[in-house]
């Protein structure tokens, strides 16, 4: 999915349609693939969360997993409302759309599924239980590294104008307790199509191996992100090489 969205996402740049996006700030979710993609990092890291959490605002939260980002990324954004509830935004994004070509859009592939669910109070409750029984309220896993060609979850939240990030890694003993339990406890609520794809063990070469050309062709390699002590190094600023 990546290295083919990179040709149309580089043809679009030519054309201009990506102009004003090259800050790279997130503005939250979005059905546009060429923003997605120029600002996914800051999105995944919460950026804009942070930017916008002050006292007195409902709580926000995000959750983020990347099933290997060539076969499947789903993310979760879900705002508390005044009556207790909450409305949930579930967009996923994957080869299972890489057949919807259509001509008056040329990047409907890319755009993925969105779909939206309000919670009630006593749902609400459920999920912000399940984030809790994942360990998301311990501090974050400082130097943690997050690889697109395999398996994690990120996690954000805005609570009482404070902001949070945590965030699980396969394969460790943390990741295998909450991956697929998180799954299960979004479902109810995750109307999209495209379901999800369970962790399964992938072999991981050196990454330095997969920043090599290949075929004496250059690619795109997976993204690769370093946990930082509430969100991601990369996210806040810092390119990690």
């Amino acid at each position: 999915m990546t290295n083919s969205f990179n040709k149309v996402l580089a043809f679009t740049l030519v054309l201009g349609v990506g102009a004003g996006l090259a800050a790279c700030a997130s503005q939250g979710p979005t059905d546009n693939p060429v923003q997605r993609n120029l600002t996914w990092d800051r999105y995944v890291g919460g950026d804009d969360m942070v930017r916008s959490c002050a006292a007195g605002q409902p709580a926000r939260y995000r959750l983020v997993y990347n099933a290997r980002q060539e076969d499947q990324q789903r993310s979760y954004d879900i705002s508390a409302q005044p009556d207790g509830g909450a409305m949930l935004e579930a967009r996923v994004m994957g080869r299972g759309y890489l057949n919807k070509v259509l001509l008056t859009d040329p990047l409907a592939p890319w755009r993925g599924e969105q779909a939206l669910y309000r919670l009630t109070p006593a749902e609400f409750d459920q999920l912000k239980a399940a984030v809790t029984a994942t360990g998301f309220e311990a501090p974050a896993p400082e130097g943690l590294f997050l690889r697109g060609d395999t398996f994690y979850w990120t996690a954000s939240a805005c609570r009482d104008g404070q902001f949070h990030f945590h965030a699980w890694a396969w394969p460790s003993p943390e990741f295998d307790r909450m991956a697929v339990p998180l799954l299960k406890a979004l479902a109810p609520f995750d109307r999209t199509a495209e379901k999800p794809i369970e962790p399964y063990e992938v072999p991981l070469p050196p990454y330095s191996l997969l920043l090599e050309r290949r075929g004496g062709q250059p690619f795109s390699p997976p993204h690769r992100y370093i946990v930082a002590k509430n969100g991601l190094r990369y996210s806040q600023g810092i390119l990690f090489n």
